[in-house]
């Protein structure tokens, strides 16, 4: 039983090579050693989109949390939120609102910046299949 599971398992990953490799026209996807991984690593333009990435998720992400959690404790512990900004409406509720528009806001700037990510990365792995590390 476990052979016939065996079996099966390899066809699957057959078919999924097979069809990876007639959806992106390419031949199969060559397997790096550890030390071209090591190579790559340590390279400039890593750790260039590294750097890039991480000096634009960890701002973004303070920012958000920031306002985020601010906003349980501006309610439970003042009373600055509690003043009617336009008719019945208070500032909670403006202030929740922004939270949703900045989220979308940051979600959409995420997904563009990701494409630029996503472009230096590509050519990082264009030049390691060219054997350039």
């Amino acid at each position: 039983m476990s052979q016939d599971l065996s079996n099966t398992l390899q066809k699957d990953h057959a078919l999924g090579q097979e069809k990876a490799t007639r959806q992106s026209g390419k031949g199969p996807k060559k397997d790096y050693t550890p030390e071209e991984y090591v190579s790559i690593s340590e390279s400039s333009e890593f750790k260039a989109l590294v750097k890039k990435k991480s000096g634009f998720i960890l701002p973004i992400s303070i920012l958000f949390l920031g306002l985020y959690i601010l906003l349980p404790i501006l309610t439970s512990f003042t009373s600055v939120l509690d003043g009617k900004a336009i008719g019945d409406i208070t500032w909670v509720w403006l202030y929740s609102l922004g939270l949703f528009i900045m989220t979308w806001v940051l979600c959409m700037t995420y997904v563009k910046k990701a494409n630029s990510f996503d472009e230096d990365a590509n050519k990082i792995v264009e030049k390691a299949k060219d054997g350039g590390y």
